[in-house]
C-alpha cells in the first residue's frame, strides 16, 4: 500500500470519529429540559416612574429654604467675584435669550499684528469688566471678529451681546460704555508700549 492510500484511510477514519463525538453531543443537549429554569418578572415603567417626584425645575421657590417675605437683598462685597453675579443673573430666568445689542468696528492700524490684538484683548477686558459692574446687565458678553481687507488684524468688529431684557432696558448705555472703555483703554496701552519699546 502506498502512502496515499495509508492517509485517505486515515482521513475517512479520522471523520467518522468526529462524526460520531457530534452525533453524542447533539444528543446529551436535547436531552436538557428549559422549562425548569424561571424566567425573571420584567416589571413595568409604572412601577418605577410612580415613586419619582414631580418635575420642579421651573419653580422659582423650589430650592428656596425661607420664605419669600424672610429673603433678603443679597450685596456682594467689593473683593468677591462679578462673574458669579453675572451667572446668576443671566441664567435666572430660562425664557430670555441674547440679542446683539450693537456692533461697533474698531480700527488697530495698517500694520497691526499679534501684539496689538493681545493689546485690544486686555482692553475687551476691561471694558467688560467696567460695564458688568455699572450696569449689571443680564446676559453681557461680547464677540469679536477680524474684519480687515488686506491686513484681517488692521480693522476689528465687535459685538455687544446681551440678554433681550437688558438689551431693552439698558443695552444702549452698557454697549456705549463698554465701546467707550475698549477704545480708551486700547489707546492707552498701545501708547504705553511704544513708549516702552522707545526706551
Amino acid at each position: 500500500m502506498n502512502k496515499l492510500g495509508v492517509i485517505g484511510i486515515s482521513l475517512l477514519l479520522l471523520g467518522a470519529c468526529a462524526e460520531a463525538n457530534h452525533q453524542k453531543t447533539r444528543q446529551k443537549m436535547s436531552g436538557i429540559d428549559y422549562s425548569a429554569y424561571t424566567r425573571p418578572t420584567v416589571h413595568s415603567t409604572d412601577d418605577y416612574t410612580s415613586h419619582l417626584p414631580q418635575p420642579s425645575i421651573l419653580d422659582e421657590q423650589a430650592f428656596s429654604t425661607t420664605s419669600p417675605t424672610e429673603q433678603e437683598e443679597y450685596t456682594p462685597s467689593a473683593d468677591e467675584d462679578f462673574t458669579s453675579e453675572e451667572i446668576a443673573s443671566s441664567y435666572g430666568r430660562y425664557t430670555d435669550v441674547t440679542v446683539v445689542a450693537a456692533v461697533k468696528r474698531i480700527k488697530l492700524g495698517a500694520q497691526a499684528n499679534a501684539k496689538n490684538m493681545a493689546l485690544f484683548q486686555q482692553a475687551l477686558t476691561t471694558g467688560y469688566k467696567k460695564a458688568l459692574r455699572t450696569y449689571r446687565p443680564g446676559g453681557f458678553t461680547y464677540s469679536m471678529s477680524s474684519v480687515g481687507a488686506v491686513n484681517p488684524l488692521s480693522d476689528v468688529e465687535v459685538n455687544c451681546v446681551l440678554g433681550e431684557q437688558a438689551a431693552n432696558e439698558i443695552g444702549q448705555q452698557t454697549c456705549n460704555l463698554f465701546f467707550k472703555t475698549v477704545v480708551e483703554q486700547y489707546n492707552t496701552l498701545l501708547q504705553e508700549a511704544q513708549a516702552n519699546a522707545a526706551l
